[in-house]
């Protein structure tokens, strides 16, 4: 099946390629541009197809509750994606395999011909040039530095102007184009546009060969009468580049053809946002995420569920999600009900069987039916694959015999392996280490995490203490130098009267307040309570303002009597 879509989708951005030099390209003058662009197609034809984007899908599940009642359906497509793949997939495949075997065996003969005709003919060596004469009544033709003509044929004036022409092939090495547009052919030979893209390719080399020529010979009208005098001669069937070919008028009316404005070629952007839309069109690979939402029916029983409700559900590379099931020594398994019934029998042994990316869907089958035939469980699956045939996605639930429990696994490069048990005690579930290491991990992280916050708020706290220390003997020394310096003043007896009076007001608020036995706090200048207090974070405070006595007194009144905490908060 990748082996298919691979050719399908090589075959179509080659010919995304040809249309756009057919369309935009073919008329213009730029002959090196339009060498480099065919290419970058064959390359692009090549490398593309392997590119994938993953695009991921999160899809919410109800607690699996559609899986076993679609049990005979996932059977169904089963089946008929297996018929599928064994009928006319494969035919497909066998008759694509065919036709790149005779096509490599013909372009083999072809090379073994062109070389037993160089091999059994001498050569004169001119200008790093190896000039071959022959017999034969072929027309002239170059493959790599050899230069291959009759010189019966053709009148000395002619053979100047066509070794100038296979001299301009080998220095711009154009035989390297012609054998890429040959094995091209031989990979896609059922696709129609490739014959063309091969001949455009071919064409074209000519096109720049002619146009070097022209500029090393006299006259360009006795270069085209000898373009229509080697006509009569029949060209070497070999990926070589041939003086004549079937497309002479065409050469012939590029000869004379104006120079191409030079912005021209920016006409071959345009296959840049149509070659992006074909990869985000068929090299996108969309991989399902299901997120299992609990029912009232089918709960997760497990210790640490609370704990688990504080951290993100989902993983962006792996889900596991396991309903139904009791830890069973800290691993993923589902206990098995205390009173078996009298048909059920302690097992003689343990049953264990693995399941990995890797495992098939018959392997799976024949899971279900051992699982049916031996102890009289349901199992039915759904898997999800990739390109490369593994399991990215997972669900598998049972029920039978008083047990009940379903186990959900994603992951985009392929799960992880488990382990599905029924042990001799009649406890049935599902193991995983990979998933089992990780609870592990993220219990250590929060126990870590734990410590160094009690460790912080500790020192927050001697900290705090330290300065309520220092404040109170700095409290305590300025009373002391107020007392020295600030005597008592005598007061007259109204005065004395209102001190008093105030003085007994005061104390009954204190008194009140001290029976109310209430410490006042304020957070950034708002009265709260100490339950909001509590609440408080300390990497969260940033200072923390305890007045008592007078300073209480003085700044909050007969409230202020049982001392007085400003919070301030980090902003």
């Amino acid at each position: 099946m990748e082996t298919i879509q691979y050719i399908l989708k090589s075959a179509g951005i080659l010919s995304l390629f040809y249309l756009v030099y057919i369309f935009l390209l073919k008329k213009e003058t730029h002959f090196t541009f339009n060498r480099l662009f065919l290419l970058i197609g064959v390359l692009a034809a090549t490398i593309f197809p392997f590119i994938q984007f993953t695009k991921t899908i999160i899809i919410e599940a109800p607690a699996l509750a559609s899986f076993p009642s679609t049990e005979t359906a996932s059977e169904t497509l089963t089946s008929a994606a297996f018929n599928t793949n064994y009928s006319i997939e494969n035919i497909l495949l066998y008759i694509y395999v065919l036709g790149v075997i005779v096509f490599s065996l013909r372009f083999i003969y072809q090379l073994i011909s062109l070389f037993i005709l160089l091999e059994n003919h001498p050569y004169k060596l001119s200008n790093n040039c190896k000039i071959i004469e022959v017999s034969e009544s072929i027309s002239p033709f170059s493959f790599f530095n050899y230069i291959v003509y009759n010189p019966t044929l053709h009148t000395n004036n002619e053979l100047a102007m066509i070794l100038a022409h296979e001299k301009a092939h080998i220095e711009q090495l154009h035989t390297i184009d012609v054998l890429a547009s040959n094995l091209l052919l031989i990979i896609q030979w059922f696709n129609p546009l490739a014959w063309g893209y091969k001949s455009s390719i071919v064409e074209n080399l000519e096109y720049l060969a002619d146009r070097t020529t022209i500029t090393r010979i006299n006259s360009k009208k006795e270069y085209q009468l000898a373009l229509l005098n080697t006509s009569l001669a029949s060209s070497l069937s070999a990926p070589t580049n041939n003086f004549y070919n079937s497309f002479i008028k065409k050469r012939i009316i590029m000869l004379n053809k104006a120079n191409s404005n030079r912005q021209n070629a920016f006409k071959a952007m345009v296959v840049v946002p149509l070659l992006t839309i074909f990869l985000w069109g068929f090299n996108v690979n969309e991989v399902k995420k299901y997120v299992e939402i609990p029912s009232e029916n089918n709960k997760v029983k497990t210790e640490n569920i609370k704990e688990e409700a504080l951290q993100p559900v989902l993983d962006k590379k792996d889900i596991a999600v396991i309903t139904g099931i009791e830890p069973v020594t800290e691993s993923i398994a589902q206990k098995t009900p205390k009173a078996m019934t009298k048909k059920q029998s302690p097992l003689q042994e343990t049953y264990r069987v693995k399941i990995d990316k890797n495992t098939t869907d018959a392997s799976l089958q024949e899971i279900k039916e051992e699982v049916k035939s031996k102890y009289g469980l349901e199992l039915s699956y759904a898997a999800i694959r990739n390109n490369l045939n593994e399991i990215t996605s997972l669900t598998l639930t049972y029920t039978g015999n008083g047990n009940n429990g379903n186990y959900q696994v994603s992951q985009d490069k392929g799960i992880d392996e488990f382990f599905f048990f029924i042990d001799k005690d009649g406890k049935t579930g599902f193991w995983s280490e990979a998933v089992e290491k990780r609870h592990k991990e993220r219990m250590q992280k929060r126990k870590l995490k734990s410590q160094v916050r009690s460790l912080d708020m500790n020192e927050r706290k001697m900290e705090m203490q330290e300065r309520i220390q220092k404040r109170k003997m700095e409290i305590e020394k300025r009373r002391s130098k107020m007392k020295n310096t600030h005597p008592t003043p005598s007061a007259s007896p109204n005065n004395e009267a209102q001190e008093v009076q105030g003085q007994t007001k005061a104390k009954r608020q204190i008194n009140k307040n001290k029976k109310a036995g209430n410490t006042l706090y304020f957070i950034d200048g708002i009265a709260s309570t100490k339950k909001q207090v509590e609440l408080l974070l300390p990497e969260n405070i940033d200072k923390v303002n305890v007045l008592k006595s007078e300073k209480a007194l003085k700044k909050y009144g007969g409230k202020g009597v049982n001392g007085v905490i400003e919070i301030t908060t980090k902003k």
